[in-house]
């Protein structure tokens, strides 16, 4: 292995600190064979406990490949030209999530090398955004490639089902020897193909594995059918929210129209004057404006507090529709690069990105234990004496605003459409009165509380059966 010491004296040969991260471990001379990094060391033991007894064979996954590959590396675009390009965004942990699509121009011969098949097993080799190791089987039939973040591994059908191994890496012992065989790569975990194949797999006869998927086949429904009672759950108050105002869901507006010289409002994108069908639909002669008042100052905590402990909360942290804030940084404020908005409990955080708008990335900002910032991408608006912050989100996040918040955002291509602060404030919006603000607000909380009941009970069975899956492969149950 290049720039790695071998042959009987390599451990001499090692630097003073990777000679003693290795004898940290307890590691004989003789036992250095290649990996000097200290978390393969550290995870060796779990890993071998793992394995001490399972109940079938352990092969490496080499021995049940036919070819392990990395994906295309040429650009894609958006415009639907060419071949639609499986990307690590479209890799999702409960499935695939094909809506946001790149596609691409190949030559003949390039179709056919990165041509996904149906049982194909794409694999997430590095984590940028996404988690390393996250894997899939890809179900679709027809012309589709894969990007070079992606490794494809297609499994011998006669040895291996493959959403058994699908199933097997997203177990703990699958997901230990991930992390046990990644390495870090300026300042990002990534695996490659060779390390990939030294996966070991408990591999019972095909009838066994068929048993084990339908099992899990099962779980996954039973997952998924919550999942989707939860979702319900969300959808369904964009009618209540409706029904409450008094308003109808609009006509979906013309794609084919005219525009006369005096409505142009300085965009000319047609998007924007579609959304203007949509707000022709709303009574209300007041505006978001009157809400509150969007925050325009920002600080930079590597030079206000560098040395201080910040919260931070990133808009790439939150999954798309949150019903709320789950995962806040804590970081020095040497290590927050760049400005932000200096935010306070209750303040509304609006998504400004297209994309981030169609997927309601809108919260609130939860209850705070110091100096917090929110990310640029957001527009932050902090509500005024008697407006219920909770109330005001989630109209912002009705279907109906999301799509005229979308047609406001201003770009040249649809992923980088962003929102003006100014075109939010003047959207119309209901003068509601506190009883009505109360009642929102009192739904909203009753159906995100049912709504994480539900998916809370989703993820504990379904990391049951995942534990059951894995004890009927390695014989006990693992730590």
């Amino acid at each position: 292995m290049a720039g790695v010491p071998e042959g009987p004296n390599a451990f001499f040969r090692l630097s003073p600190v990777a000679r003693s991260e290795a004898l940290c471990f307890g590691l004989k001379r003789g036992e250095i064979d290649g990996r000097f990094d200290s978390n393969f060391w550290r995870l060796t033991p779990l890993f071998r406990e793992r394995f001490r007894k399972p109940t079938y064979p352990a092969v490496p996954l080499r021995s049940v490949v036919s070819l392990v590959q990395y994906g295309c590396s040429s650009l894609a675009t958006e415009a639907p030209i060419g071949v639609p390009m499986l990307r690590m965004s479209n890799l999702q942990d409960d499935g695939w999530d094909l809506r946001e699509l790149k596609y691409i121009e190949l030559e003949a011969d390039e179709l056919e090398r990165y041509r996904v098949l149906p049982g194909d097993l794409l694999f997430n080799r590095t984590n940028s955004k996404e988690l390393v190791g996250k894997c899939e089987v890809f179900p679709e039939s027809g012309d589709w490639v894969f990007a070079s973040y992606l490794i494809r591994v297609r499994l011998r059908r006669e040895a291996v089902i493959p959403q058994f191994v699908s199933d097997f890496l997203s177990t703990r012992t699958g997901r230990l020897q991930i992390d046990r065989l990644s390495r870090q790569i300026i300042g990002m975990t990534n695996i490659n193909a060779e390390e990939l194949k030294e996966i070991l797999l408990p591999l019972p006869p095909p009838p066994q594995q068929r048993e084990l998927v339908a099992a899990m086949d099962a779980a996954r429904a039973a997952r998924r059918a919550k999942l989707t009672e939860a979702d319900a759950l969300l959808a369904g108050l964009d009618g209540f929210l409706l029904e409450i105002l008094g308003l109808t869901a609009p006509p979906r507006p013309k794609t084919t129209f005219a525009v006369r010289t005096h409505q142009l409002t300085d965009a000319l994108n047609p998007d924007r004057y579609r959304g203007l069908q949509l707000e022709k639909h709303l009574p209300f002669a007041s505006t978001v404006g009157m809400v509150g008042n969007l925050l325009a100052s920002r600080c930079a905590p590597e030079s206000e507090g560098p040395e201080q402990q910040w919260d931070w909360i990133r808009i790439d942290d939150l999954p798309n529709q949150p019903w709320q804030v789950e995962t806040i940084r804590t970081e020095l404020g040497k290590n927050i690069e760049g400005t932000f908005y200096e935010v306070q409990e209750n303040d509304i955080l609006v998504a400004r990105l297209g994309p981030t708008i169609l997927n309601a990335k809108f919260v609130l900002c939860p209850k705070l234990n110091r100096r917090t910032v929110a990310s640029s991408e957001f527009l932050v608006i902090r509500c005024a004496a008697g407006w219920q912050p909770e109330a005001v989100l989630w109209l912002l996040r009705t279907a109906l605003y999301r799509e005229i918040l979308y047609a406001r955002s201003r770009g040249a291509t649809p992923s980088r459409f962003r929102l003006n602060g100014d075109d939010l404030l003047s959207i119309p919006f209901p003068s509601m009165d506190t009883d009505t603000q109360m009642r929102i607000a009192a739904e909203a909380r009753r159906r995100r509380d049912e709504a994480r009941r539900l998916r809370s009970e989703a993820d504990s069975q379904w990391q049951a059966a995942k534990q059951w899956f894995e004890e009927q492969l390695l014989g006990v149950a693992q730590p």
